[in-house]
């Protein structure tokens, strides 16, 4: 700052002293302009969270049960927050980073791609699930232009082209019909599906999006280089129209509607199919996901039944538990009322400071690892007969119902799965030609698999069984119980079972896993290879 004296001795100084006052008028201005920006961002996000704290406080469970409710709850926490904290002073930052717990950007990442993954498993329309309608029962929240657009970068931030093209044609169709538009612009969005539909192998319908581009922004240099590229290999094709109409019509492909152009090009259908990887047993997974109980044909439906099962044990006689049958082969056995809403509480109260993310088993190094697609979805904690008398007690009930020695069975493993939690299809029991981490535990394979639901589901979430099948809708207080190996120790390969995404509602389980070692007199080996 520039200071000078004896200014009051001239008129002249005076006047040149006013522009100075104009001038510094003008800057504060600004500085007051932004300020006001500024705080009007911050104010727009409290007014975000208050409103979200309004509708979940004391009622977290049925909130967070809802798949956008939690989706967006994370992101304005993981992601909002970071542009907040830009607008904030450094120390009032740190200050609040050091008091509470923030989840981190693959927790956001995690939660949109198992929004994505319910998308595919219950095959629920784009349109719908961005204007709320989840379900007939369930409502949520409209998804803004914007985060439909986020969607749809996450998806193509991870080659995800088949969910970019869905959630990018969402966001633009959710920006024409919003009057106080978002900060994302439409050729954000239109380069994005141009790119996206252009890996699907719709090239010319790229191109004409990447027109309607410059149509609008005609300098856009992406865009006239994307233009000149897609016109020549269209112009090197030897497919003929017709040709390449009827591959699209046989490909695998979703009922995608055409993006609108306001150019004069012909309309092409845009092909949507999902990545190589999709196959015919994910296929049949997803399929008994959405089912409504196991559908069996009449013969194998006669060979199930009902009873009270005691085994003439002290711990059974005088209260039996029900025990249904609910597949042949393989065995199936489904067991009513096993535990107590107490009991449940008491195991999830243990479980909660333990729970951290899952681990399987990771084929490549023979070790337990946790994965990707469980974050923010999936957690477990391991709990010792010596942690509590309801452990114990569960230990010792579920040897007197299944007549099998709980010696060398692994502790409880306790699993709580949010909202797109699940576990892909997989076999408990380890195959002969595998290198098994389990063998550590000196126990010999996981004979049987005992599991336990420790809550109900409101949509989703069930254990299903796709080489038999079956479909296990969770029921709070109930187990289900198989065989994983036959009586001459070779795995039973129609035990293959998966846990459905959890579309509605938060899902507890606890598993006990029971190993042969000890089971000698008790479940005597075969010859019988079956």
């Amino acid at each position: 700052m520039c200071i000078q004296s004896d200014v009051f001795t001239s008129t002249t100084h005076l006047s040149h002293l006013l522009n100075t006052e104009i001038g510094l008028a003008k800057q504060l201005d600004i500085y007051l302009k932004e300020e006001y920006e500024r705080l009007d961002q911050i104010e727009k996000f409290v007014n975000v969270i208050k409103d979200e704290i309004r509708q979940a406080q004391g009622n977290e469970e049925y909130y967070f049960g809802n798949p956008v409710n939690s989706y967006l709850f994370i992101k304005h926490l993981a992601t909002d927050w970071n542009n907040i904290e830009k607008l904030l002073p450094t120390d009032f930052v740190k200050n609040m980073g050091s008091k509470w717990l923030f989840p981190t950007f693959e927790d956001y990442t995690g939660s949109a791609i198992g929004l994505m993954r319910l998308q595919d498993t219950y095959e629920l329309n784009t349109s719908q699930l961005a204007n709320g309608e989840l379900s007939s029962k369930f409502k949520s929240k409209r998804l803004s232009a914007l985060e439909c657009y986020d969607l749809g970068r996450v998806a193509y931030t991870n080659g995800d082209f088949y969910h970019t093209l869905m959630w990018m044609q969402e966001a633009l169709d959710h920006l024409d019909t919003e009057t106080n538009h978002t900060s994302i612009n439409k050729i954000d969005i239109l380069d994005h599906l141009a790119y996206a539909t252009s890996q699907q192998g719709n090239v010319e319908h790229a191109l004409a999006i990447t027109k309607e581009i410059l149509t609008i922004a005609p300098d856009h240099f992406r865009a006239q280089n994307n233009k000149v590229y897609y016109e020549t290999i269209i112009k090197n094709r030897t497919l003929t129209n017709k040709q390449r109409r009827d591959a699209i019509d046989k490909s695998n492909s979703t009922n995608l509607k055409l993006i609108q152009t306001t150019s004069s090009d012909e309309s092409y259908k845009i092909n949507n199919k999902r990545s190589d990887d999709y196959f015919d047993e994910q296929e049949s997974y997803e399929h008994l996901c959405r089912q409504n109980g196991t559908r069996l044909h009449p013969t194998y439906q006669s060979k199930l039944f009902c009873r009270y099962r005691h085994n003439n044990h002290p711990y059974l006689i005088l209260q039996p538990v029900k025990e249904e049958q609910l597949l042949h082969q393989p065995a199936i056995l489904f067991y009513h009322d096993i535990i107590s809403d107490s009991d449940i509480e008491k195991i999830k109260s243990l479980a909660l400071p333990k729970l951290q993310r899952a681990v399987v088993r990771d084929f490549t190094t023979d070790t337990f690892q946790p994965v990707d697609y469980r974050i923010f979805s999936y957690f477990s904690a391991w709990l010792r007969n010596e942690d509590s008398p309801v452990i114990a007690r569960l230990s010792r009930l579920i040897e007197a119902i299944t007549n099998l020695s709980m010696i060398t069975a692994e502790d409880l493993q306790i699993a709580n799965y949010g909202v797109g939690g699940h576990y892909e299809p997989h076999f408990d029991f380890s195959r002969r030609r595998e290198k098994d981490p389990l063998s550590r535990l000196s126990a010999g394979n996981r004979i049987a698999t005992w599991l336990t639901y420790m809550s109900d589901v409101e949509e989703g979430g069930a254990t299903v069984f796709p080489l038999a099948g079956g479909h296990l809708k969770p029921k709070k207080g109930g187990a289900a119980f198989w065989y994983n190996l036959y009586a001459s120790g070779e795995g039973d390969y129609n035990t293959r079972h998966a846990a459905c995404p959890v579309l509605i509602g938060n899902k507890w389980v606890a598993n006990k896993w029971i190993h042969e070692r000890g089971q000698e007199f008790r479940r005597p080996c075969s010859l019988n290879p079956m």
